[in-house]
């Protein structure tokens, strides 16, 4: 039944509507200037606007925009709550009426999500999928996710008088629990001394040191890097992040966050590489190096300096800690990309993904320190110290089962 009352309704773009140039005022701009409804009493003070936006998929996608503008959303922010609504609302009650949305329709679109299969929609379009892709469907961590979306969008459309009461139900659909793949320490030294791309090996060396995400770590400059700090012991410091993203979108945020865009690499690119401030305050860390780690970055830097010295015309220096031959950045999809070549030909390691490696890392440097999450967490970078305990919980059971 579910299912079934989603069938016929269309999706529309209604993003590239609402994604206009400037010229064109956005909805709620439009009805303060032509539907102005007086109060009985006529006095200019209570004069009321009325919001006359009857469909889900036009409140939405004039609320993403002017909640970026409000909360300074960063570049993947934005991006990933356009995909939750051109995805996985708007193509099932995106022609809804607002005024006639209940609960069980909401409760109903959960439902149909549950069985969705992942990328069924993107961009908005709906894509012919294999029976493989088919198995795989959406998690109960996504669903939240648009739930939260939903939550807030509608709360804000009582306060903009377009419902009285909002729709959404009150309890949020469960999320995903799963075990993190992560390495024992054991493994991550052999992994490493297997590794035989230097940029690779870089790359995880520092992750595993720092606990790093791999947009910090791309982000990294040698400007970052202190051998004489801590004694001699050496630093190196994490203040940006890197990462790629849609051209749309860097037309819709806040530019304060982004410090720099890097030219486009083929002509007519629809996304563009940025770097920006990280995730967060807290995220913004000094690391310190090990003996190995030391000596590995001061031989890379030397590398850098001699390939730079091979053709210097040709050498397009980024600036960057990580770059390619030709001096390019490397970016975060790269190393990804070169740490599953890597799994393929090593298949004795267990598989994790890049970011299980910042796991890795995090519940080694928990396991060591007696548990000081205050002394790990200025380590990792996460916003707070409960973060830390949730994300890490299954280190403490397994303390209790040992």
């Amino acid at each position: 039944m579910c299912n079934k009352m989603y069938e016929n309704v269309k999706s529309f773009d209604y993003t590239k509507k609402s994604l206009q140039s400037d010229s064109v005022p956005a909805t709620m701009e439009v009805v303060t200037r032509t539907n102005a409804v007086k109060s009985p009493t006529n006095s200019p003070e209570t004069t009321k606007l009325v919001y006359t936006v009857k469909e889900v998929a036009q409140m939405l996608m004039d609320w993403l925009p002017k909640q970026c503008s409000k909360h300074k959303w960063a570049p993947k922010t934005y991006q990933s709550n356009l995909a939750l609504i051109q995805n996985l609302i708007i193509p099932y009650i995106g022609e809804m009426q607002m005024q006639k949305l209940r609960p069980y329709h909401i409760e109903a679109l959960y439902d149909t999500l549950s069985k969705t299969p992942c990328g069924q929609y993107v961009g908005g379009k709906r894509r012919d999928l294999s029976p493989k892709q088919q198995k795989r469907t959406l998690s109960g961590t996504t669903l939240h996710e648009v739930h939260q979306l939903l939550h807030n969008s509608f709360l804000l459309a009582v306060e903009w008088g377009i419902l009285i009461k909002s729709p959404v139900p009150v309890e949020a659909p469960k999320k995903t629990t799963q075990e993190r793949s992560i390495w024992e320490v054991e493994e991550m030294r052999a992994a490493l001394d297997s590794m035989e791309d230097p940029i690779l090996h870089l790359a995880v060396h520092l992750t595993l040191v720092g606990a790093l995400r791999e947009g910090e770590v791309a982000g990294l400059t040698p400007e970052d890097i202190d051998f004489d700090a801590a004694n001699g012991m050496g630093t190196f410091t994490v203040n940006r992040s890197m990462q790629r993203v849609q051209k749309d979108t860097l037309a819709q945020v806040d530019k304060g966050c982004i410090l720099r865009i890097f030219p486009d690499k083929l002509e007519g690119s629809k996304t563009s590489l940025i770097l920006k401030d990280t995730k967060t305050e807290a995220s913004c860390r000094t690391i310190f190096m090990t003996a190995a780690l030391r000596e590995e970055l001061k031989q890379w830097l030397e590398r850098l300096k001699r390939e730079e010295a091979l053709d210097p015309e040709r050498y397009r220096n980024s600036g960057m800690l990580l770059r390619l031959p030709n001096g390019l950045a490397v970016e975060p999809v790269l190393i990804r990309k070169k740490f599953l070549k890597w799994q393929d030909a090593h298949p004795e390691f267990p598989r994790i993904v890049f970011h299980g490696l910042r796991h890795s890392s995090a519940t080694y440097q928990l396991m060591i320190s007696g548990g000081d999450i205050k002394a790990v967490q200025g380590t990792t970078g996460h916003a707070s110290a409960d973060m830390l305990v949730n994300t890490y919980a299954h280190i403490q059971q397994s303390s209790r089962v040992e």
